[in-house]
């Protein structure tokens, strides 16, 4: 298993107003703000990974040629061409903080963003200015990886330095392995099986694919734990419904399952002339649909807001694919969103790790 870079991980004090910062990398909030946000994102060097001189000049470029398309792309997500991630992101913070209020937790909601407003400075001080003491920093990818988190905690951890010297910090660097969040996941999947083996379907032409957001091999290569942790989610959330369906008498029927017993992970997203993590996910359900599936769920596992990577990329483009290779149902189980099964699991496990010794509120 490779290693994920030490951060903060102070102890917080429960007496002490905390800001609660779910760090993302952001998006646009209209369609004047894609040209600026994708030369961002394709201007840092974690994200796009081509040394020198060369990476910032292509980046810049590829972020040109690509901002009319994206444009476009937003567009089909909301008639004001933005994104839900930020509004979702802010609902998430409120739901945590009213969560941990519950257990007596004087906290502050915030949110960062890597490459768009609200920028870590921004939100930090605004923080800081409405009474945080202290922060609690979470990012919003429950996989860890270089690229994203990485990028992004460093980005909130300088502001918290700039802004306020000196005030504890502690970060949560990943959570793909938190129970509530391993449950939120299984549950659309489990409810599709259920459907599909009490309908009485052939379970060779039903199949789950798991997909997560691709990253550029080279920074896998040299050792992040990004793949490894999808792999360790979609292990736990595939065991759990294999578990629920055995309980239920489905087993069997479920290990004939279209696609074989191990589950099936592919990845999406991938952009520019580098080489991406496979296998990717319009191959593999080519290759179900070839194979006579008919009956396709597939789950994202590295989202926790819908945005035009899910409601474009999955739900226009690969639904349109499946159905034009053969897949007569296409299913996509959503984002993390405000799941209240995730959020309360997930304000438990922010509460043990920060604020140890603190009772966790029940029911």
């Amino acid at each position: 298993m490779h290693d994920v870079p030490a951060y903060p991980t102070e102890i917080l004090d429960p007496t002490r107003p905390t800001g609660v910062v779910l760090a993302g990398m952001g998006g646009p909030d209209g369609p004047d703000a894609v040209g600026p946000f994708l030369g961002k994102l394709f201007g840092d060097p974690e994200i796009f990974p081509v040394p020198g001189p060369f990476g910032r000049i292509l980046g810049r470029l590829i972020a040109v040629a690509r901002t009319p398309a994206v444009r476009r792309r937003y567009a089909l997500v909301a008639p004001d061409g933005a994104t839900p991630q930020l509004a979702t992101t802010r609902e998430q913070a409120g739901e945590l903080v009213r969560r941990l209020g519950a257990a007596g937790l004087a906290a502050i909601p915030g949110v960062a963003m890597r490459y768009w407003h609200p920028y870590p400075e921004e939100e930090l001080t605004r923080l800081v200015e409405t009474g945080a003491a202290q922060f609690l920093v979470v990012p919003a990818y429950p996989q860890y990886s270089r690229a994203t988190s990485g990028s992004t905690l460093d980005a909130v951890l300088a502001a918290a330095a700039s802004v306020a010297p000196g005030a504890p910090v502690h970060v949560v660097s990943h959570w793909h392995d938190d129970r509530g969040f391993i449950r939120a996941l299984a549950g659309p999947v489990l409810e599709s099986l259920e459907d599909w083996a009490r309908e009485g379907l052939d379970p060779e032409r039903c199949a789950v694919v798991w997909v997560a957001h691709s990253l550029p091999r080279r920074i896998v290569e040299a050792g992040d734990p990004y793949v490894e942790q999808v792999e360790a989610t979609v292990d736990r959330a595939r065991k759990l419904v294999a578990g629920a369906m055995a309980a239920g008498e489905r087993g069997e029927w479920f290990g004939a399952l279209s696609g074989g017993v191990g589950p099936l992970l592919a990845f999406q997203s991938r952009v520019g002339p580098i080489r991406w993590v496979g296998p990717e996910i319009t191959g593999v359900v080519r290759e179900l649909a070839a194979g006579g599936c008919r009956h396709l769920h597939v789950q994202p596992v590295t989202f926790t807001c819908e945005h035009i990577e899910t409601l474009v990329e999955l739900d226009l483009e690969l639904a349109g694919l499946a159905r034009n290779a053969g897949i007569e149902e296409f299913r996509r189980g959503p984002a993390l969103g405000t799941d209240p099964g995730w959020l309360d699991g997930f304000a438990e496990m922010l509460i043990r790790r920060a604020f140890p010794g603190r009772e966790v509120p029940r029911g």
